[in-house]
């Protein structure tokens, strides 16, 4: 019963998610008005508006206009709601609900940046000030059981590390090699995942950037690899393997 509950939670948490990324970068009211259709302005019933079960019954078009929808939508929904499932099934109450709210703002900066390659302050300052607090206080709470040293030592090589980079591309090459939101983001994660998660942080998300370039960058020009996106799937990942 609880997995039911944890899953679909998810799933109406997944639908708040896309309401946030697609308004947040607008600076748009997250709240009004309700959810409207993209094409005509026409809001959207309540009816029409379940998470993952009102994509699939419209086959993923508008009701209202016969117009393909977002496929982000459906992706968002689904994911978050497997993560709470994860979560529950992983983890002890306190840790599963910890994470949720964790791994909440983590999928909003992985769409956010991968959209817009913008990274909000608050939610870098959010990931890492709670991360220092959980593993100076409420070490029970993460999984990865970590000392507040270790925490804290990791997020300043972190952040040391990409704000080195960020500044030595821009000496010599006058580019910005690395923004200043990953720089940050890279400091909350560390603070969650220690030193040793950190190594296989920058590993994977290495990887995936080098994946999303494949994917996107011969199709979009000018391409950025949004390499907040790309760390934030790896940081979802390392806490199940």
């Amino acid at each position: 019963m609880l997995e039911v509950i944890f899953f679909v939670l998810g799933a109406l948490f997944g639908s708040f998610a896309n309401v946030l990324i697609l308004r947040l970068p607008k600076n748009q009211n997250i709240a009004l008005p309700r959810s409207y259709c993209f094409k005509c302005q026409k809001q959207i019933p309540w009816y029409l508006n379940i998470p993952i079960i009102s994509f699939i019954i419209l086959f993923g078009k508008t009701k209202c206009c016969n117009e393909k929808l977002n496929p982000q939508y459906i992706i968002v929904e689904i994911l978050t709601a497997v993560i709470f499932l994860l979560n529950y099934l992983n983890f002890n109450i306190a840790q599963a609900i910890t994470l949720n709210i964790l791994f909440f703002i983590t999928i909003l900066i992985i769409f956010i940046d991968f959209n817009e390659r913008i990274i909000f302050d608050v939610f870098n300052y959010s990931i890492l000030i709670s991360g220092l607090i959980v593993a100076l206080f409420l070490n029970h709470l993460n999984p990865v059981d970590i000392t507040f040293k270790n925490a804290f030592i990791t997020s300043i090589i972190g952040f040391s590390l990409f704000f080195s980079l960020r500044f030595i591309f821009k000496k010599l090459k006058d580019i910005e090699a690395l923004g200043l939101g990953d720089v940050y983001l890279i400091a909350g994660f560390s603070s969650w995942l220690g030193f040793e998660k950190f190594l296989y942080l920058l590993i994977i998300s290495s990887l995936l950037g080098i994946i999303y370039f494949i994917i996107f960058g011969r199709k979009i020009k000018n391409f950025e690899i949004p390499f907040g996106s790309a760390m934030g799937l790896s940081f979802i990942g390392l806490f199940y393997f």
